[in-house]
């Protein structure tokens, strides 16, 4: 058992590569896949990579022209490659996603729902004509710019969106600005963003989809989908739970409430001589169970 565990708040990713590939540090959480290059070759740090639990979507405001048109959400996700966003900012590691559940919550995810909107281009363009934008529009995503990781996506999106005349540009904002403007306000066109859940439910993560929630902030509105949940909250046969869970993902994916991308994945590099360490999908270390075996 350990006697003694210091913790350390290290904000800039590149400083926990840094301070890992050093020995400064035992275990270094969230290293960004891009630098995990950096410490290949470090024979004294164990490598690993788990599913995060942390949802990444490009949020559509849902009442905010022309996003407030479903056919124009739709040709936005059938624009996008999530597989080449995953390789441009990730090294290919993370989990291509279709709706609000992580599939670590097993039972709860829909695996077919991340095939939707595979990427079709003149399905897109169709879409956009229908909705009265052949000619395409323009459209801001707001970014946290303290979140690389997230900049580097609405970067990758803003090129794929060209092939369809949309004309993206990237607006970065302090987190608190995000928070208060974004979040809060619901004062933006769209934004990149990771979702997590509070606790380890299936209804942490769609309840906020209501359309009474304060953590609403894409506006979505729906009454069948505030109906299933309602049955949710009432029902105490959990096999019913699961498929009112699995409805309401289907209704978020369907009516592309947000351009869905990945669940990402989380690189820890951990110091060769201990042992015991266990990976919990929340921000949350169990030094109970840590011990140094030389």
């Amino acid at each position: 058992d350990l006697d003694k565990v210091i913790v350390k708040i290290i904000p800039e990713p590149s400083n926990r590569v840094l301070l890992a590939d050093k020995g400064d540090v035992d275990i270094a959480r969230v290293i960004p896949p891009k630098d995990l290059s950096k410490l290949e070759g470090n024979t004294d740090l164990d490598i690993r990579v788990y599913e995060s639990v942390s949802i990444v979507y490009l949020s559509l405001n849902t009442q905010k022209a022309p996003l407030d048109n479903v056919k124009v959400r739709q040709a936005l996700c059938y624009a996008a490659n999530r597989q080449e966003v995953l390789d441009m900012i990730a090294d290919g590691k993370g989990t291509i996603i279709g709706s609000s559940m992580f599939p670590a919550f097993g039972k709860y995810y829909v695996p077919e729902l991340s095939e939707r909107y595979n990427q079709d281009i003149e399905k897109a363009k169709e879409l956009l004509k229908e909705a009265g934008y052949p000619d395409g529009f323009e459209l801001t995503i707001t970014v946290p710019n303290n979140y690389q990781q997230h900049i580097d996506t609405a970067q990758v999106l803003v090129e794929q969106l060209k092939a369809i005349g949309v004309t993206a540009k990237i607006q970065q904002v302090e987190w608190d600005s995000w928070l208060s403007d974004v979040y809060a306000d619901r004062k933006f066109q769209s934004t990149v963003v990771g979702v997590d859940a509070a606790y380890l439910s299936g209804r942490a993560l769609l309840e906020r989809f209501t359309s009474t929630s304060s953590k609403n902030f894409i506006n979505y509105s729906n009454e069948e989908y505030d109906k299933l949940y309602q049955q949710v909250k009432t029902s105490t046969d959990e096999e019913e739970q699961v498929e009112l869970y699995k409805k309401m993902e289907t209704l978020l994916c369907d009516d592309a409430a947000n351009l869905y991308i990945e669940d990402m994945a989380c690189e820890v590099a951990l110091r060769s001589d201990f042992a015991g360490y266990r990976f919990y999908p929340l921000y949350v270390q169990d030094m109970a169970k840590i011990y140094k075996v030389k």
